[in-house]
């Protein structure tokens, strides 16, 4: 029986960081959060989701290694996504 090659470490690292940011996510929403503000709280929590995502998309989704003007599209689209979802946020009452 081997040992965990590199990509098997590398996907477990991965995983690890996908779980931490569930948990703070999950924490900030549900105990109580780190601002007093909502809105605040609810933009960092959708930061940390797209954080997610980005990571997801680059490295499950094996875009990390595709043609540049993939990737850049995607992570474009990741970001804009997160910015309006933040603004939509703010301009709720």
């Amino acid at each position: 029986m081997s040992g965990l090659t590199g990509s098997d470490v590398r996907l477990f690292g991965l995983w690890s960081i996908l779980l931490l940011i569930t948990f703070l996510s999950l924490g900030s929403s549900h105990l109580g959060g780190w601002f007093t503000d909502n809105g605040f709280q609810g933009a960092a929590v959708i930061i940390l989701a797209f954080i997610k995502v980005r990571l997801i998309i680059l490295d499950f989704m094996e875009v990390r290694h595709a043609p540049m003007a993939l990737r850049l599209v995607l992570e474009i689209w990741v970001g804009v996504l997160c910015t309006v979802l933040i603004v939509m946020l703010f301009q709720t009452p």
